[in-house]
């Protein structure tokens, strides 16, 4: 069985700890590594090429909405998942042609979970 290669990209060092810790606990997982803006987001996954990227929206340098543009232009076959904490964002900036999926910050685990046994095409809300 492949692992799902995963890159986590987020500001907030408390939440990327928390989150990366629950992905390395997780046998299917390969967490690849870990980004704090949209630029190193970009160049990881040039050099890394994770199966999916978990990207926050609001970050310094490059936000998460441009880092998702370039990523699916340039590696169209790397699953990008939106992060937030407001699930409104998702659908006022359009962006469900933009990434494979949403997921709300509040239902991380059960989200990342189904995303895990093999549901990465799969829409979150």
């Amino acid at each position: 069985m492949n692992k799902l290669k995963i890159l986590v990209v987020d500001d907030h060092h408390a939440f990327r700890y928390m989150l990366t810790s629950f992905l390395k606990s997780q046998q299917s997982v390969e967490f690849v590594a870990e980004a704090m803006d949209g630029e190193d987001a970009i160049y990881k996954t040039s050099r890394l090429r994770p199966d999916l990227v978990l990207m926050d929206i609001h970050m310094p340098k490059q936000n998460g909405i441009e880092a998702t543009k370039i990523i699916k232009e340039k590696w169209p076959s790397t699953h990008v998942f939106i992060l937030s904490m407001d699930v409104n964002e998702f659908y006022k900036a359009h962006l469900q042609e933009l990434a494979d999926g949403f997921i709300v910050k509040s239902s991380m685990k059960d989200a990342l979970l189904a995303i895990i046994d093999g549901n990465c095409k799969m829409s979150l809300k």
